[in-house]
């Protein structure tokens, strides 16, 4: 006699007379062995664990839905047990049999298509005799009951073996991972490999794709068996998950029979999101069970576990860690998915470049471009964020939802409260935050909230800093902002940061200075702008301001929020601020050689100046007019300039500034040829450099009596001002003058014959004007790089170089001399 066809009937508690009157009809059918029934009345209140329930569930043949108001909001009814009769269903594992109970639109579920009993889907209490549909339901039961019994006798689903195995999915960019793992659960001595990584790294694919490798095929044929433990809180749900992968019958001694079954012979056993029962309150249970699968000596082991803990009991072999996909796998992942169209898009790089690699969130954003396009796809990112990453009808699927992915890690035991409020901070950090910033941004608790983070997998260490990828920054933002007061002490924080190291550059410490605050620069731009909406924004204008002098000397581009403080001073009325904001973008533009764009900024924020009655600000802008003038060669009107400021700055006893005019006019002498005087000039103002301690200015006379030098081809005493003016330049952070200083040593190398020793100079010089960025001196280290070029090629190399700086600036007069001093 064939087994009977077993039934699952799944209502709840209010539903439980109805349930019963169900049952009352089915009795009969069950005492002559045709089918099989459970439910959760037939054991004894409270005797019905959920772990007997889900194997109960996984055994089914027929799962029977009581549909009502209360089963559509009952959280294990319809979105777990009702949720996993799908995907069993869509695999063609049960038949699912939806029996509406009571008057509900249930329409939009995911089992709302499937044809209910009684036929026309009129609910069972609605009529006035409830035995006739009831007995309607159970004709149709039986009827189905008897499908299925006839597709069993035809060759049912196999009890065991690798049938059961999921598809690979797509595996991209994964094969060295792959590829050692085959390789340790292939050998001899089968190995017991743990698989970790962060959430949506792609853990499970990997794992799929291990047990269809052609030696692990070879090596277990039918006994390979991919576990999922995802939903089982512990160990007894967890054998329960690893007898329903072996399709071992529910009954007594489940757990023993599927061990008993596995140390029959060789096998490999992959164990899916095994922290789930591990770091579910069950640890010790769950090592109990892992140690008696490693006591069998022909069982290979993969176990995925989220995060960085490892299973103890377990002799494991060296981890394998998923690391995010490189750019070109991502693209081939993306292009798998959304089409081939998009393949080489300028926006999808740029899309491909926030997910960082993640394969879920590159799967997830794929589906989300199909029959889209891009740019639509781009600015949907900008308004929706992580939002964007979910798939229709995964809310509570984590392959299929971002968020449901991301909150089994953020919902783990060893998720603790002060790691909570690390993980809410560190998303509104993009730099991340130093590790020496950790104590003084969460006192007390910062390093353990990181480790605890890291372990997760939430966020990773990566040279010196506690770093969160984009897309899980993106969610966690959304999801679970800082409190105040946590988010008020990052703020003050990284405002202090600014206030305080940011005017260093060019003076003093500006090398350690600009060093600290590079790595910072995006904290730096967003916790400003964040104080700048605040009421009383004053104090986060002066930080904005305060960072132009690492701006101007570090060469560092990342963007700085001086245009919103330029804002913010504007609806404050505070000229002062207002000018200051003005004038700093000023002196970033002239650091860059954006000429135009400095001239407009000093000449809008003098008059600012003179109303607010700052003759300093008044000055600084009338000096570095003259700059400006100087640098197109306009020797009066610098002269005229610098001659107005002097004046001025003598006025308040500003020594700096009455320096500046003086070394300023020995500029204008020395373009003018007028040697004597520049030098003079310069030997005047060295002193008030040095009385006020003004390493930069100390550094910019001696370069520049260098200069003079040079002009009267007095190699030696040009070289000894250079190689004095160098470490200056370097104490305190100022790249331009450090990238001069080095040009100047190689066009004397240059001039004695030494094209080794100027083409080390000029390689020097280039990426510090690459990193201000200074495309005149760009063109022009270039075009002496193609004066001593060894070969042809090489020379060609930089001739297109230099055209393509000095054309960004609209130097065609350079590009004129550059083309007639090299033809071809």
């Amino acid at each position: 006699m064939s087994d009977p066809v077993r039934l699952f009937i799944s209502a709840v508690p209010k539903d439980a007379a109805l349930r019963d009157e169900l049952d009352v009809c089915l009795k009969p059918h069950e005492r002559g062995g045709r089918i099989d029934v459970w439910h959760e009345g037939r054991v004894g209140a409270g005797d019905a664990s959920a772990a007997e329930a889900r194997a109960r569930l996984e055994a089914a043949d027929i799962v029977v839905l009581l549909v009502s108001p209360d089963f559509l909001a009952s959280d294990r009814h319809h979105h777990e047990e009702a949720a996993r009769a799908l995907a069993r269903s869509a695999a063609g594992e049960v038949v699912i049999v939806p029996v509406p109970v009571r008057h509900c639109d249930w329409s939009w579920t995911g089992f709302g298509r499937l044809k209910p009993l009684p036929a026309g889907g009129r609910p069972v209490n609605a009529w006035p005799d409830r035995d006739e549909p009831w007995n309607e339901v159970t004709r149709g039961l039986l009827e189905v009951a008897d499908q299925v019994a006839r597709r069993r006798a035809a060759g049912g689903r196999p009890r065991a073996g690798a049938a059961g195995l999921p598809d690979v999915g797509r595996c991209i960019g994964r094969d060295a991972e792959v590829e050692a793992l085959a390789a340790a659960v292939s050998r001899d001595l089968p190995g017991r490999v743990l698989l970790l990584g962060a959430a949506g790294i792609g853990k499970s694919t990997v794992s799929r794709a291990v047990l269809h490798r052609p030696e692990v095929v070879a090596r277990f044929e039918e006994r390979r068996f991919f576990v999922e433990l995802d939903a089982a809180p512990d160990a007894a749900s967890a054998a329960v998950a690893l007898a329903d992968a072996l399709r071992i019958p529910p009954g007594p001694d489940l757990r023993q029979r599927a061990l008993s079954f596995l140390a029959a012979g060789p096998a490999v056993l992959a164990l899916d999101n095994l922290e789930t029962p591990w770091d579910g309150g069950d640890q010790a249970g769950t090592e109990a069970l892992l140690a008696e699968l490693a006591a069998m000596p022909q069982l290979a082991l993969v176990a995925s576990v989220r995060g960085a803990g490892r299973p103890g009991r377990v002799a494991w072999s060296a981890p394998v860690e998923l690391r995010p996909l490189a750019p070109a796998a991502a693209e081939e992942m993306f292009c798998a998915i959304a089409g081939e169209e998009h393949r080489g898009e300028p926006a999808l790089a740029e899309l491909l470049s926030l997910q960082e690699g993640v394969p879920l969130a590159i799967d997830l954003l794929a589906s989300a471009a199909q029959g889209n396009d891009l740019v639509n796809l781009r600015e949907e990112w900008e308004l929706s964020r992580a939002a964007v990453l979910e798939r229709g009808g995964g809310a509570r699927d984590r392959l299929r939802s971002w968020k449901a992915s991301l909150e089994l890690s953020i919902g783990s035991r060893r998720m603790t409260a002060e790691a909570h409020r690390l993980l809410a901070v560190l998303a509104v950090l993009p730099d991340g935050i130093a590790q020496r910033d950790l104590a003084a941004i969460l006192p007390d608790a910062g390093p353990a909230a990181a480790r605890v983070l890291a372990q997760l997998r939430l966020a990773y260490f990566e040279g010196g800093r506690l770093k969160m990828l984009s897309p899980v920054r993106e969610y966690v933002s959304a999801a679970n902002p800082p409190a105040a007061e946590d988010l008020g002490q990052v703020m003050e924080h990284y405002g202090e940061l600014a206030r305080t190291l940011g005017p260093l550059p060019g003076g003093p410490g500006g090398t350690e200075a600009a060093a600290r605050l590079a790595p910072e620069a995006a904290n730096l731009d967003a916790m400003i702008r964040r104080g700048l909406a605040e009421a009383g924004a004053g104090r986060w204008i002066d930080a904005a301001a305060a960072l132009t002098a690492f701006a101007r000397f570090s060469g560092h581009t990342a963007p700085l929020p001086l245009g919103p403080a330029l804002e913010a001073a504007q609806r404050a009325g505070d000229r002062r601020r207002e000018a200051r904001c003005i004038r700093s973008l000023g002196e970033i533009a002239l650091a860059r050689s954006q000429l135009a764009e400095a001239g407009a900024r000093y000449e809008q924020a003098m008059p600012l100046y003179k109303k607010a009655g700052d003759v300093v600000g008044e000055a600084d802008c009338i000096r570095s007019l003259g700059d400006i003038a100087l640098e197109r060669s306009q020797h009066a009107e610098a002269t005229a300039r610098y001659e107005q400021a002097l004046p001025l700055y003598q006025k308040v006893g500003d020594v700096l500034g009455e320096a500046n005019c003086i070394k300023s006019l020995g500029d204008v002498a020395l373009a003018r040829s007028q040697l004597a005087e520049a030098s003079a000039r310069y030997e005047q103002a060295l002193p008030l450099y040095q009385k006020v301690g003004a390493v930069l200015g100390e550094a910019n006379c001696i370069k520049s009596l260098g200069d003079v030098e040079l002009r009267r081809s007095q190699h030696a005493k040009a070289t000894a001002r250079y190689e004095q003016a160098l470490p200056l330049y370097r104490t305190v952070g100022a790249v331009h003058g450090e990238a001069n200083c080095l040009q100047s040593l190689g066009d004397i190398a240059r001039a004695h014959g030494n094209a080794d020793a100027a083409h080390a100079r000029y390689q020097e010089a280039l990426p510090l004007y690459q990193r201000i960025p200074e495309p005149y001196s760009i063109g022009c280290t270039h075009y002496y790089l193609a004066a001593i070029a060894p070969d042809s090629t090489t020379q060609r190399r930089h001739v297109d170089a230099a055209r393509a700086a000095w054309r960004s600036i609209d130097r065609m007069d350079l590009v004129a001399r550059l083309d007639q001093d090299f033809r071809s």
